[in-house]
């Protein structure tokens, strides 16, 4: 009998729709198990074979699937998730290295420019005169899996390009602290989910549309100024955090 996959979200895309099902049918399944042929999985979900090798490619990209050439396709072993307390401020590489797990940088780009509109204000600095950031953007992947896309923004009287030539490791806020300066106090964090644009989504292996967890960051200084303004997005699933809450007395 063929699987309703609109049932509970009619007006979602397609590819959304089916990425949705794929993963309830994955949360049945254990690490080796194989799914059925395409013709058969496109008719038990109820999609055309297309959108349906669309979002396997997606999931084989993100280390959630593999293929046997001639075989057929597979469930991937699962990956640990990285847990972490958000009363505690530290870096992804971090997170990981407390779980034994090594991440990569495996996109980086670096880039002195004028701070755009939407970065002053999250630097709460003023429109004038004209300043310049230090935009350090990468992709970083765990057993070669990208997992999160990160973005800080950086005024350049903290911090310049020749700085992280050579040994970054894909966290600014580990390297101000191993420099000792900026003085860091405490960060500031917003949580959201966000729809991955098409930009992200290619960098991530994840398809337009779908669900990010987006972190959005000051990180501020003893003497109360913002020395980084980042931008996270997260892979769910590789990533859970949780927050200690005290009870009002």
């Amino acid at each position: 009998m063929e699987r309703d996959i609109t049932t509970h979200a009619h007006n979602r895309p397609p590819h959304l729709q089916v990425e949705a099902a794929l993963n309830a049918l994955l949360e049945g399944l254990h690490p080796g198990d194989q799914l059925p042929p395409e013709p058969a999985l496109a008719r038990e979900l109820g999609v055309s074979r297309a959108t349906l090798r669309e979002v396997m490619r997606t999931f084989v990209e993100r280390g959630l699937l593999f293929r046997r050439h001639g075989v057929g396709t597979f469930v991937s072993p699962r990956m640990p998730v990285l847990e972490s307390g958000l009363e505690l401020l530290e870096s992804l590489d971090n997170q990981a290295h407390r779980i034994g797990l090594e991440t990569t940088v495996a996109y980086l780009d670096i880039v002195e420019r004028p701070a755009t509109s939407e970065e002053l204000a999250g630097l709460l600095l003023p429109a004038e005169p004209v300043v310049n950031v230090l935009c350090v953007s990468r992709m970083i992947a765990v057993a070669e899996t990208p997992v999160a896309y990160l973005l800080d923004v950086v005024p350049c009287d903290y911090l310049r390009a020749e700085e992280l030539a050579g040994g970054f490791r894909g966290s600014v806020l580990d390297f101000f602290l191993a420099r000792g300066t900026p003085l860091l106090a405490y960060s500031r964090t917003e949580i959201m989910a966000e729809d991955a644009s098409a930009g992200i989504a290619a960098k991530l292996g994840v398809l337009r549309g779908n669900a990010l967890l987006k972190l959005v960051a000051q990180l501020f200084s003893c003497d109360e100024k913002v020395v980084d303004y980042s931008l996270s997005y997260f892979v769910p699933g590789h990533f859970r955090f949780h927050v200690m809450r005290k009870v009002k007395k």
